[in-house]
């Protein structure tokens, strides 16, 4: 296990995963795109945060860092920790520096991940059965030989192979014929395991399904075969990336029902992945607003909804149609996104905010805490002092601002 030293842990906090000073970054022919840029958070055990953005911020690749499937090269993990905490023990894992076999131990087992596309997640040449079967082979292969009647600490070689789904074709044929008893043993521990998984996520007839490939399924299908998956050995925390956007809306609310509930009856956290607002006001605990490659506003959900109070979140707030909103005036952040290449080092939102002012322009501004446990990052609520430029270098000063933005939300 990687060490982490005794400063990176404060054990009165109540955390399952901290992401602290998190940078990625890509090597291109062009320069250095920052796609995530100092992004710092936690995630508490049973809870749901969300991480809110616009298609291109750096949510996926937060998501990815975590589990460490960034590959390197062209990604580079520039600076940072992924702590993981073991809830029983208090043990801390950082994702980003332990060995690759530790790493590929936690996933799948302790962090589980629900990816966007379940058609191309899935492989196209195994069987449901086949891919679930991999999933325990890889964290449970104890547990199988346990079900199937061998006792772990006395199974042959070729047993723990089959067990551990490790097994070639040869070795697998060889074991068939010469231990038919533990085979079909192991075989039916298995498929219980399998059937048992697809049923927790409502799929009828689950045996059938186990032996179907994943063209054979619909899109609602297929995504409860990834949560099956996902949630098959019951994972501490469940990294939901954008789970619906393939579906449509009938089988979205189905898909996220069905999130909720295994949440509830597991207590698993949640991080939730998605650029829906109205999808945060119901699921979410907490959320986190991200543009740009940086976070930009953290809080309670109801509360970030309620009153926004970074310029971004208000954009996107007020974008959302409102009952009675005329056709066609649907409100709009003006600009663009910045091109992430060697940025300079500004707000990224300055040039599209209507509060924008030199100092804006220079300073790169941290979280700020705000009271009701919020941050926000923005320079009207700090000082011109601190950044040491004058006053009227300075957006115009503000304390916390009510937006009443709810309504929006739910419409």
């Amino acid at each position: 296990m990687s060490n982490v030293s005794a400063s990176d842990v404060n054990n009165s906090e109540d955390w399952l995963l901290r992401v602290d000073d998190l940078s990625v970054h890509f090597h291109t022919p062009r320069g250095v795109v920052q796609a995530v840029d100092h992004v710092s958070f936690e995630v508490r055990p049973g809870e749901t945060l969300a991480l809110v953005g616009e298609t291109g911020c750096g949510k996926s690749v937060t998501a990815r860092s975590i589990m460490k499937l960034v590959p390197e090269p062209p990604g580079d993990y520039a600076s940072g920790k992924v702590m993981l905490r073991n809830p029983a023990t208090g043990a801390v894992i950082d994702m980003l520096a332990a060995p690759m076999d530790q790493v590929r131990a936690t996933r799948g087992d302790r962090i589980a991940m629900i990816f966007q596309d379940p058609g191309k997640a899935l492989n196209p040449s195994l069987t449901i059965g086949r891919q679930l079967a991999e999933v325990f082979g890889e964290h449970r292969a104890q547990m199988l030989l346990t079900n199937a009647g061998i006792d772990p600490a006395k199974a042959p070689l070729g047993s723990k192979s089959v067990a551990s789904q490790r097994a070639g074709v040869i070795r697998r044929s060889f074991f068939n014929l010469t231990h038919r008893g533990q085979s079909r043993a192991l075989q039916a521990a298995v498929d219980a395991s399998v059937i048992d998984a697809l049923s927790d996520t409502g799929i009828p007839n689950p045996r059938k399904v186990m032996s179907s490939y994943p063209h054979e399924l619909s899109g609602g299908m297929k995504q409860r075969v990834m949560i099956a998956q996902a949630l098959a050995c019951d994972p501490d925390l469940l990294i939901a990336d954008e789970p619906t956007t393939a579906l449509d809306v009938t089988i979205q609310a189905r898909i996220l029902d069905l999130i909720n509930d295994m949440q509830q009856r597991r207590g698993t956290a949640i991080l939730y992945i998605t650029h829906d607002l109205s999808l945060v006001r119901q699921f979410a605990d907490r959320l986190a607003v991200m543009y740009a490659g940086r976070l930009v506003e953290s809080g309670p959900a109801l509360e970030v909804l309620r009153s926004p109070q970074h310029p971004y979140t208000q954009g996107l707030l007020a974008a959302i149609p409102r009952a009675g909103t005329p056709r066609g005036q649907l409100a709009a952040i003006a600009g663009s996104v910045p091109q992430l290449i060697d940025p300079p080092p500004q707000c990224h939102f300055s040039s599209r905010c209507s509060f924008s002012a030199q100092a804006c322009t220079n300073h790169v501004p941290g979280l700020i805490p705000l009271p009701v446990a919020r941050e926000v990052a923005c320079l009207r609520f700090t000082d011109a002092v601190s950044l040491g430029v004058n006053q009227e270098q300075m957006p115009s000063h503000v304390d916390l601002i009510e937006v009443e933005s709810a309504e929006a939300v739910s419409s």
